[in-house]
C-alpha cells in the first residue's frame, strides 16, 4: 500500500468519513459534506485501489485496533458504545498513562467494516469477541464497556470464565444493568433515532445536521438498538461474573437513571466497586484522564494480589 494511501486512511478517520468496498469491490466513501472538498474526494478516488487493498488486507484479522503506541505493563480492552468505533475514543491515546495498552474492539457496521452487517445479537457477537481476545491476548487484562458496550463486555466476561484467559477486572461505564434493558416497543422512525443520538451526546450537531452521512449511518444504529434490546438478561448465579466489577457514572448522564450504577451488583459473584465521574453519557471520552487513571489503579491492583477474588 502506497505511503498517500495510508495517509488518506487516517485522515478520512480524523474527518469522520467512513470508507468501505462494496459487493462489487468498488471504494465507496460518505460522511459530512463539510469535510468531504473536492480535493480530498479527488485523492481519494486516486487512491482508490490501494485503500481498497488496504481494506480488504485488514479484513481476517480487523476486531482489534490499538489506540496507544508501545507494549505496556497492563493491558486494556475497550468495546465502544452503540454507534461508535475506536474512533470516537482518540482521546484516550493522549491520555492513557505510561504502561497501559489499549485495544479497541472494532465490530462490523463502522469505520473500515461499515461495509460488513452489523451484529443484531449480543450472544453471536460475544462470541466472536472472545475469540479474538483469547487469541490476542499475552497477560493479564481488563475489559472496559461503554453503554451498549458494557453490556457486551459483560457477556464477553462470562464466556471468557470458562477459558484459560486471566482477565483481572471488568469495567462497565455508563450502562444500565442486563435485567433494566427494554427494547423498543416499536421500530424507531429516523426521527427517533435522531433523538437517540442527541440524548447520547456523543454526535457533533454537524454530523446530526447532515442528511447524506445520517443515510448511511442510521442502519447502523438501528442494528445497534436491536443488538441493545437482545442484551436483557434476568439476574441469577449462571449469569453473573467471576472477576471484580467497576460499575462507572457519568454525574451529568441523562440517558441512566440515578442509581445505575449500583443496580450492577447483583451481576458480580465477587468484588464489586462504583464510581461517578464529571460528565454526561460520553464522560469516558471527556474525562478520559480520570476514567483511564481510574482503571489503572484497579488493574495494577488486581494484578498485584497473590489471588484474585
Amino acid at each position: 500500500m502506497s505511503f498517500l494511501a495510508h495517509q488518506l486512511i487516517g485522515e478520512a478517520r480524523r474527518r469522520q468519513v467512513r470508507l468501505w468496498v462494496d459487493s462489487t469491490g468498488e471504494l465507496r466513501f460518505a460522511g459530512p459534506a463539510a469535510t468531504l472538498d473536492e480535493r480530498f474526494v479527488a485523492l481519494l478516488r486516486a487512491q482508490a485501489g490501494p485503500i481498497t487493498a488496504k481494506i480488504g488486507q485488514d479484513a481476517p484479522d480487523r476486531w482489534l485496533k490499538p489506540l496507544t503506541e508501545g507494549d505496556g505493563d497492563l493491558l486494556l480492552y475497550l468495546i465502544p458504545a452503540a454507534g461508535a468505533g475506536p474512533g470516537a475514543y482518540r482521546a484516550w491515546t493522549s491520555a492513557a498513562p505510561a504502561g497501559l495498552r489499549i485495544e479497541a474492539v472494532l465490530t462490523p457496521g463502522r469505520e473500515e467494516r461499515f461495509g460488513e452487517a452489523p451484529f443484531t445479537d449480543v450472544a453471536a457477537l460475544a462470541d466472536r469477541i472472545a475469540e479474538q481476545i483469547l487469541r490476542h491476548a499475552d497477560r493479564p487484562f481488563g475489559i472496559f464497556g461503554h453503554s451498549t458496550g458494557a453490556l457486551v463486555a459483560r457477556e464477553v466476561t462470562r464466556r471468557l470464565s470458562g477459558s484459560t484467559s486471566d482477565q483481572l477486572a471488568l469495567f462497565v461505564a455508563g450502562a444500565l444493568p442486563p435485567h433494566l434493558v427494554s427494547g423498543p416497543s416499536h421500530e424507531p422512525t429516523d426521527d427517533e433515532l435522531l433523538a437517540h443520538l442527541n440524548a447520547w451526546q456523543g454526535t457533533p450537531a454537524e454530523l446530526l445536521a447532515d442528511t447524506e452521512f445520517l443515510r448511511t449511518f442510521l442502519p447502523t444504529l438501528r442494528a445497534d438498538l436491536r443488538l441493545f434490546a437482545s442484551c436483557h438478561r434476568e439476574v441469577s448465579p449462571a449469569e453473573r461474573v467471576d472477576v471484580p466489577v467497576t460499575a462507572l457514572g457519568g454525574l451529568h448522564d441523562e440517558t441512566a437513571p440515578e442509581g445505575h450504577c449500583e443496580a450492577w451488583h447483583p451481576w458480580a459473584a465477587g468484588a464489586f466497586r462504583t464510581r461517578m465521574v464529571e460528565g454526561g453519557h460520553f464522560f469516558p471520552v471527556t474525562a478520559a484522564r480520570e476514567v483511564l487513571d481510574e482503571v489503572v489503579r484497579e488493574l495494577g491492583h488486581r494484578r498485584a494480589e497473590p489471588t484474585r477474588t
